[in-house]
């Protein structure tokens, strides 16, 4: 399940999932989100907290399936810009584990909200101790680029990942979503996400994980509710993923 909280209602109808966060995660990602418009209002605060279930690829040797949980805090620093903290948690093979964290920046310039075109940006500093108990600090660079055309909403994040680490590299890992309203109230959309393309490998599709998603967004008053299933299109993706989504406004 991912809650977020946020004080100001008005960027609701612009609130998209799922990206990706990981340099070297073996599996699915702690957020998988693509980002879009949705940022905490100037000195108000936004909480979110984001879940995943996954069935990772027989080459891992996991005895279970794997719960991944991701806990954030924002805060509206300036008309347009949000800082926020994350921790990263996960549950398998009967163990849990705290897998690290980030920090975030986030930055969306002044546009006409009923225009076509919507831009910004966000920096991070992610450490993963991942499933396999592999350490990788990196930055990731994640524009964000959408353009709206009546029911349709098209989204797409070219991620840049560059590890800080001793042996230092730089992945590419792009994700998108098109949105399409059914309702004023009920959104219909697929997400795409390519993880750890290598910048001089990127003609080998059948060595990097891929997942397609399909994913519904409703809302309910200030409130929002979404629910995800993903399935891995190579052998190294994983086998399939539940996303549940609950955004909710107490104000």
């Amino acid at each position: 399940m991912f809650l977020t909280v946020y004080r100001s209602p008005q960027h609701w109808l612009i609130c998209l999932l799922l990206t990706v966060v990981s340099c070297s995660v073996l599996g699915a990602p702690f957020e998988i989100k693509v980002h879009d418009e949705l940022i905490a209002e100037y000195q108000e605060s936004a909480y979110e907290v984001e879940t995943n279930l996954f069935q990772a690829p027989a080459s891992q040797g996991l005895k279970s399936n794997v719960f991944q949980t991701r806990l954030e805090y924002g805060y509206g620093v300036a008309k347009n810009s949000e800082v926020g903290v994350n921790i990263f948690l996960s549950s398998y093979n009967g163990v849990s584990y705290v897998n690290g964290g980030k920090v975030s920046y986030m930055y969306i310039p002044t546009h006409d909200e009923e225009g076509l075109w919507h831009y910004g940006v966000k920096n991070e500093i992610n450490y993963i101790k991942d499933v396999g108990g592999t350490e990788t600090t990196f930055y990731e660079l994640t524009p964000i680029l959408a353009l709206q055309l009546d029911e349709w909403r098209f989204t797409v994040n070219p991620n840049v990942d560059v590890v800080l680490n001793k042996n230092s590299s730089a992945t590419f890992a792009p994700s998108a979503k098109v949105a399409y309203g059914l309702t004023h109230s009920v959104d219909i959309d697929m997400e795409y996400y390519a993880d750890n393309l290598p910048n001089k490998s990127l003609y080998n599709i059948t060595q990097q994980p891929h997942t397609a998603y399909i994913v519904t967004d409703t809302k309910y008053g200030n409130s929002s509710f979404n629910f995800g299933v993903g399935k891995g299109v190579t052998t190294n993706s994983d086998n399939w993923v539940i996303k549940l989504i609950a955004s909710l406004n107490f104000d």
